[in-house]
Formats: structure tokens, C-alpha cells, sequence
């Protein structure tokens, strides 16, 4: 057995998509389940399928054909602007994709036309977060250039909030954005089949009854995945919290001073720590580190247990208060927020196991 996997449980994830979708349906949103977090891992896609998706969604191509060769069929757009060196794989791979720059458009239209096929766009516009779109007042310009392409059909349009700077979405916000939505309609003449406003962080507000009527379409992956929203630590109606656990053994248990010896500088990431003087305590340390996954993202399962810090393989516990005992060679389970998730799962390091839904 390998000193350190994660395991998923497809039936939580599709459980948990369940409840989203279901949540997102009372107010006529539909709902892609990202896969990006597990690299396109194709037994949860189909958990997230079964839960009510009504396609995927992932940021990498190479996830995308992971899934396209493990025989999934459903629609899948692609969430990273593409690249233009890239543009022919995206019309052979994906249904639709995310855009901000009407050049790049204009490739996949001459991608799309060299393989008799039609490619839908999301144009992306700028909400406050400053990462990709378009700025809001170029909004009609580049649907205006994006609808005169052929082999492409303008699906809609979109924004992302949450994922740079960090800004929230609120319904002051969101009202603003679907305000913008319905005057380029109008100066258009035309209306979007789907407006793509939101994802995990929208939920809370999905809740509430506090997201506009004219939002249609969500791209969610952590609720779905980790049942949470660490964005906000709104609650969620989500059954699930573990369905991904991170299990790693113990290679030494040792009685140490908890406050370091000598002058401290920066850890082996560059970050300098304060170490409090809490006297001799029992630590351990697990075949784990920083280079398999985001460590501040797990939570230890076993009482008492909690985690003093880690470098690039180790990761060091203060097990005094444990219950049981913390013994060598034990394996320790951890509870995951989705940083952990998707970082272990991307490293090469670590081992997967994927428990597959039910037959």
C-alpha cells in the first residue's frame, strides 16, 4: 500500500451533485460540473452526470481528451481562454468554450470551418475581479465581430467573480451584470441562450432567492466535489463534506521542545513562521508534504491530532492529545477542502483511488 493517497467516493459526489443541480433547477439554471480539480478523472465525471450535470466543464485539454477517450460523449466546455496554438484540438475536443479575444475567435472559426463543424463561444466580460473578459463597454463590439464569424455560434455570454482579487459576488453585483446582459441584448436584437454568471461562490445567493432571473447557467466544481464554498463558509445543502479523503503514514513519533533552536529565516517555500514555545510535546511525522498537496487544506480526522506545519515530504503533527495514540506505521486520515483535492490530484506524487458508483 502506498504511504500516501486520496480516495474519492463517486456516490457522495453524485449525491452532491444532486443537490446542486436540484438547487440551481428551482431557478432555471443549469449546471456544468468542472473536472479540473481532478484532472478530468472520467468515473467522477460521470458521477457528476448522473447527479443531474448538464455537461462538464474543465480548464485543460488534456483532461478533456482523458474524458473524450474514456467514452464520454456528454458536452464539454472548456474554462481556460485557448491558446491559439491550440485552437484546432479545442473545436476537435469541446463543444463550446469560454472566449475573450475575438482573434482567437477568429481561429477557431478557421479551425471549425476546416472541420465541417460549428464551435460555440461564451464571450467572458470583465465583472470586477480582473482576471479574463472583456471589458464591459466592448461587450457589443466583440459579439457584434464574434456573430459575423462562420462555424461559430455566439452561445452566450459570461463572468467570473472569486478567482484573482477575490471579489464576492453579491446581488448588487450580480444585478449589475445582468443589467449589462439584457442592454447588449437589446442593442443586438438578439437573446443569449446562456448566461453564464456564476459557480460555487453564487450559491449562497441561489439560496436566498438573491440571483437574477436572467442567469441560466452555472460552472460549480468544489460544492460538488467537497460539499463547500470556502470562498464565503456559507452552509450549503450539500450531504457530503468527505468525499475525498487523504490517508498518509506515520514515519516517526517522537517526544520534541516545540520551539525551534537558532535564528528562523524563510521555510523551504519562502514563508517565515512563528513558533510558540508550548514546551516538550509528541509529535509525528507523515510520509506527506507540500509537493503532493496544499496541506493547509486537510483536516486530521483523529481527535487531539493537529497539524504544526510541513515541507516539501514531511508533514509534522502535534499528536499529544491524540486519541488513540498515534503509533508508527499507523495510517492517518484527513478531511479535504478543495485546494487539497486539486492539487493532489495533479501531482504525480501521490496515489489515487476512485471508488466508482454503484451499478
Amino acid at each position: 500500500m502506498a504511504a500516501m493517497r486520496i480516495e474519492a467516493d463517486c456516490e457522495k459526489i453524485r449525491a452532491n451533485a444532486v443537490a446542486v443541480t436540484e438547487l440551481c433547477a428551482r431557478h432555471g439554471i443549469a449546471v456544468a460540473g468542472v473536472t479540473k480539480c481532478v484532472c478530468g478523472e472520467p468515473d467522477v465525471a460521470r458521477a457528476m452526470l448522473a447527479g443531474g450535470c448538464t455537461m462538464l466543464a474543465d480548464a485543460r485539454l488534456a483532461n478533456i481528451a482523458r474524458m473524450r477517450d474514456a467514452g464520454i460523449e456528454a458536452p464539454i466546455l472548456l474554462l481556460r481562454l485557448p491558446a491559439l496554438s491550440e485552437t484546432a484540438d479545442v473545436v476537435h475536443l469541446c463543444d463550446l468554450s469560454l472566449v475573450s479575444e475575438v482573434d482567437t475567435v477568429r481561429a477557431l472559426s478557421a479551425a471549425a470551418r476546416g472541420q465541417g463543424a460549428t464551435h460555440q463561444v461564451i464571450l467572458m466580460v470583465e465583472g470586477g475581479d480582473r482576471r479574463e473578459g472583456v471589458m464591459p463597454e466592448d461587450t457589443v463590439a466583440a459579439c457584434r465581430d464574434i456573430l459575423a464569424l462562420p462555424n461559430i455560434e455566439l452561445a452566450g455570454v459570461g463572468t467570473s467573480l472569486n478567482c484573482l482579487c477575490g471579489v464576492l459576488p453579491t446581488p448588487q453585483n450580480q444585478q449589475a451584470f445582468a443589467d449589462l446582459v439584457e442592454r447588449v441584448e437589446a442593442e443586438l436584437g438578439i437573446r443569449f441562450r446562456l448566461v453564464s454568471a456564476g459557480h460555487t461562490g453564487n450559491l449562497h445567493l441561489v439560496q436566498s432567492g438573491q440571483v437574477p432571473a436572467r442567469f441560466n447557467h452555472f460552472r460549480v466544481g468544489e460544492a460538488i466535489l467537497t460539499g463547500t464554498d470556502f470562498s464565503t463558509w456559507a452552509p450549503l445543502p450539500m450531504p457530503y463534506q468527505d468525499a475525498f479523503t487523504v490517508y498518509a503514514e506515520v514515519i516517526e513519533v517522537k517526544d520534541k521542545p516545540s520551539a525551534p533552536d537558532g535564528q528562523v529565516g524563510p521555510d523551504a517555500f519562502m514563508q517565515v513562521h512563528e513558533w510558540p514555545d508550548l514546551g516538550v510535546r509528541r509529535r509525528a511525522i507523515l510520509a506527506l508534504g507540500e509537493i503532493d498537496l496544499r496541506t493547509a487544506s486537510l483536516k486530521p480526522m483523529r481527535p487531539g491530532v493537529t497539524i504544526v506545519g510541513a515541507s516539501s515530504d514531511h508533514l509534522v503533527l502535534d499528536v499529544t492529545e491524540a486519541e488513540p495514540p498515534v503509533r508508527l506505521g499507523e495510517e492517518l486520515g484527513f478531511d479535504t477542502l478543495y485546494p487539497a483535492v486539486s492539487t493532489g490530484w495533479a501531482s504525480s506524487c501521490t496515489t489515487k483511488v476512485v471508488h466508482e458508483l454503484a451499478r
